[in-house]
């Protein structure tokens, strides 16, 4: 296990469980939404990927991912969660519920909070096990239209 910090939280994490959890048991729905998801965040900037890679997480695999329709021109709204084998040793936690600014991690449009409580966590992850629950709002960059 390997100790990281972000923000106000003190981290436990095996990187390579986690790594390799994400490379071979995590399947990406293949419905136009997930797909621009995942599109868009292989394109991060270097900073974002990092914060990323050094949970062990490929950032295009989501356990959870939710889409919702904005307002904006071109925007959507995407929620969801990924698991990292850990601990969480300090540092307040939310759930999906419970988010508030003063225990969250902003980076660029990506919000990011942790939570001790798991959900759709699959019998062969690892465990100690947190979830690092995420919003975001990003631009539909395929060509194709939307699943409506």
């Amino acid at each position: 296990m390997k100790k990281i910090v972000i923000k106000n939280w003190l981290l436990e994490v095996d990187v390579e469980k986690t790594a390799e959890y994400y490379c071979n048991e995590i399947e990406i729905c293949d419905c136009s939404y997930c797909r621009n998801f995942a599109s868009t965040v292989l394109s991060l900037e270097d900073r974002q990927t990092s914060f990323f890679m050094k949970l062990g997480i490929m950032p295009e695999k989501p356990v959870m991912l939710s889409h919702f329709p904005t307002e904006a021109d071109n925007n959507h709204q995407y929620i969801g969660f990924y698991h990292v084998v850990g601990r969480i040793l300090t540092g307040e936690t939310c759930t999906m519920s419970n988010w508030q600014d003063h225990h969250t991690y902003t980076l660029d449009k990506l919000a990011f909070c942790l939570s001790k409580e798991n959900n759709q966590v699959p019998e062969s992850f690892s465990e100690p096990v947190f979830q690092l629950n995420f919003e975001t709002e990003i631009p539909w960059i395929l060509e194709e239209g939307s699943d409506d």
